[in-house]
């Protein structure tokens, strides 16, 4: 079993950054200590594990949170996004019409996962919702160097060009309400008369409630938005992708308003945000242009931690604390004193833990992975040299294999 020992590191707490002290065992955080001077020591210095790790003051956040990707489609370039249009399925054949679509069909699917994987973790992104049928999925659940959100219901969308996935809405949310598990779907993804009906076609399938997490929620207005509200139910917001295919996203602010648990997502590859990181960027430079107001980078946070961790029902992770699972990251020094997620990107991560183990790292930390005997490579990002779990560079060489010339991906920065 894996022992680790964090020391000087700080945690959000109660809106405050608190020193602390943190010991892993396994996968999970088996123990915070918050520092002050009113605190003792004993406890910790009494077995401290042989794998210590000072991290210096800097902050330690919980692993991001994805509400919303598609890792069998993580493949570039986007495609379209001069012609906007009404519904989802529109772009969906203009997309599968192209080269690219036909490009990435002569790739194995289990590298697309990983390609999908290493775009999340290259993010922060410790955990991502791959919004697919569970079978799909299954093979590399447990796999992956990110992990995959797999205990839900679903279905595909609401209206009339749903594919069909799951049992129905109606008995796929009975079943999420039985066994405290999310009901998550597309619903309202486009600006056409079937995106505008669809809320009231989930009401009237009993599916609107507390465990439903809905994906876009673009062309409802502020009676849709208190029904959405009344219900309990989430909302997951992807600007990039809408934007890209639409012209037009969601209202978020009237989400906010009524109090309404927001996460935000990526969506796939073809028309969504590079990666998190650009998503979280766009989102909050967007909501800014469309509201004069600026977004807190708490807020943000909030929707790539706690939010997604409460519309999932998964309490283990997108938080720092005992008992849950031993997902972090930790951000180069940068001088910053005050929560910062609105301008990151990969070359600034420091370190990066899923389930208590190294994913992804400076190269200061080689014999933290050789001491838990996790293989791992050395790459370049943004000219600096870091460590990561497992092998993309040999990912994009098998990627270049199949389609028969050397493949670059923008949502893998690597040299």
């Amino acid at each position: 079993m894996n022992s680790i020992y964090i020391s000087n590191v700080r945690v959000l707490q109660n809106g405050n950054l608190e020193p602390a002290e943190i010991e892993i065992n396994d996968k999970t955080i088996s123990d915070i200590h918050f520092r002050s001077k009113n605190t003792q020591s004993e406890k910790l210095e009494k077995e401290i594990p042989s794998i210590r790790i000072d991290l210096g003051g800097k902050i330690l956040y919980p692993g991001f949170i994805n509400s919303h990707d598609h890792l069998l489609a993580s493949f570039l370039p986007k495609v379209g996004g001069t012609t906007k249009h009404l519904s989802w399925l529109a772009y969906d054949n203009l997309y599968k019409s192209s080269g690219i679509f036909a490009e990435r069909q002569q790739i194995d699917i289990e590298l697309l996962y990983y390609l999908g994987a290493y775009k999340n973790l290259f993010s922060g992104v410790t955990s991502v919702q791959d919004h697919i049928p569970h079978h799909v999925q299954e093979p590399f659940k447990n796999s992956l160097p990110v992990k995959l959100i797999h205990d839900f219901y679903l279905s595909h969308s609401i209206g009339n060009y749903s594919l069909g996935w799951g049992e129905g809405a109606a008995l796929e949310y009975k079943l999420a309400e039985s066994s405290n598990k999310p009901f998550i779907t597309h619903l309202g993804e486009g600006l056409d008369e079937d995106s505008i009906s669809s809320l009231r076609k989930l009401e009237k399938m009993n599916a609107l409630g507390p465990n439903s997490v809905l994906i876009h929620c673009i062309p409802f207005g502020p009676r849709e938005v208190e029904m959405i509200a009344k219900a309990g139910a989430s909302v997951v917001w992807c600007p990039t992708s809408n934007i890209h295919i639409f012209g037009k996203t969601t209202n978020i602010k009237l989400y906010l308003d009524a109090g309404v648990n927001v996460c935000l997502g990526t969506d796939f590859s073809p028309s969504g945000a590079t990666n998190l990181f650009s998503e979280i960027s766009f989102a909050k430079s967007l909501f800014f242009d469309l509201y004069e107001a600026e977004l807190s980078d708490q807020t943000l946070l909030n929707w790539i931690t706690t939010n997604p961790s409460k519309a999932f029902r998964t309490p283990n992770i997108g938080g720092i604390h005992k008992g849950g699972s031993a997902d972090f990251l930790v951000f180069e020094e940068d001088g910053k004193n005050e929560i910062s997620v609105s301008s990151r990107s990969a070359g600034q991560i420091d370190l990066m833990v899923i389930d208590g183990s190294p994913m992804l790292a400076s190269s200061s930390y080689k014999n933290l992975f050789s001491d838990l005997g996790i293989e791992c490579e050395s790459i370049q990002i943004e000219g600096k040299e870091k460590l990561v779990a497992g092998s993309p560079l040999s990912l994009l060489g098998q990627v270049s294999a199949n389609i028969g010339y050397k493949k670059e991906l923008a949502f893998l920065p690597i040299l």
